[in-house]
């Protein structure tokens, strides 16, 4: 196909009726795969199935043309790649060692995030938070292991099924860090026990852990994601000038050419 042919496809592929249909696509097989959990009988399993191809075919028509169109830059698109990926594993045949597979296909419902910039923004920024993150996560294991050593050798005996060993004083120390029935659930038992200082431990431990490191996880996304919005907007903005000082070029040209031909 020629030149002209493939910015057409562009075109149409980077269209918002395009995109708006794909869009509706990708949210019906969503809903249709949970239908697919209940059980419809013969004839309701089979037209689930049917309308299951009808939408994997349009999904790989919609790949195709973006291949086409946008040629190698496909696949410097993280986006495109994961559409890409994800309507790959939809095409495994799921039968025998691959039946496995078939359940993956829910995964198209998070093709509606490369849809929505709102989403995108939101997933951007959370991979790009991952070293911040992951060095506030380890910061709380550690903090999380030392209140959990203690526990072991200060509740071991008083508390044997919260905190008879180390695992089990790490998971209890996970429930009290969610607030999940901390009070009444561990720590009531405990102060009747050991006294009223117990409740100042856990305490501590709370600020220390919800209060505090699980804070600095949403201020940390929250600053990626103000970095990523202005990011773009100084993007957008380069673009504007560029395309207002093409225009200012091109008046100008026309204003030239105009006092000449006078």
């Amino acid at each position: 196909m020629s030149d002209a042919t493939r910015q057409r496809i562009r075109t149409l592929v980077e269209s918002d009726r395009f995109n708006n249909i794909v869009f509706v696509a990708i949210l019906a097989s969503s809903i249709a795969i949970g239908f697919e959990t209940y059980d419809w009988g013969p004839r309701g399993d089979g037209f689930l199935q049917t309308i299951d191809g009808l939408f994997l075919t349009v999904f790989v028509l919609e790949i195709l043309l973006r291949i086409y169109a946008m040629g190698g830059d496909f696949f410097k698109d993280p986006w495109c790649v994961f559409d890409f990926v994800v309507v790959g594993i939809a095409l495994i045949p799921a039968r025998d060692f691959f039946a496995v597979f078939r359940v993956f296909r829910v995964l198209r419902a998070f093709r509606l995030v490369s849809r929505i910039p709102e989403l995108k923004l939101v997933a951007e920024s959370l991979i790009f938070s991952i070293r911040g993150l992951s060095a506030v996560a380890t910061l709380l294991f550690v903090v999380t292991y030392v209140f959990a050593v203690l526990s072991t050798v200060l509740f071991q005996t008083v508390s044997p099924e919260y905190f008879g060993s180390l695992g089990r004083s790490l998971y209890s120390l996970f429930q009290v860090m969610t607030l999940e029935s901390w009070s009444n659930g561990i720590v009531r038992q405990l102060i009747q026990e050991e006294g009223w200082w117990v409740a100042i431990y856990f305490v501590v431990f709370i600020f220390m852990t919800t209060f505090t490191f699980l804070n600095m996880f949403v201020a940390i996304f929250t600053n990626t994601v103000v970095a990523l919005e202005a990011d773009s907007e100084v993007g957008v903005n380069t673009e504007l000038r560029r395309l207002q000082a093409k225009m200012d070029a091109v008046i100008g040209h026309l204003g030239m050419d105009y006092n000449e031909d006078e």
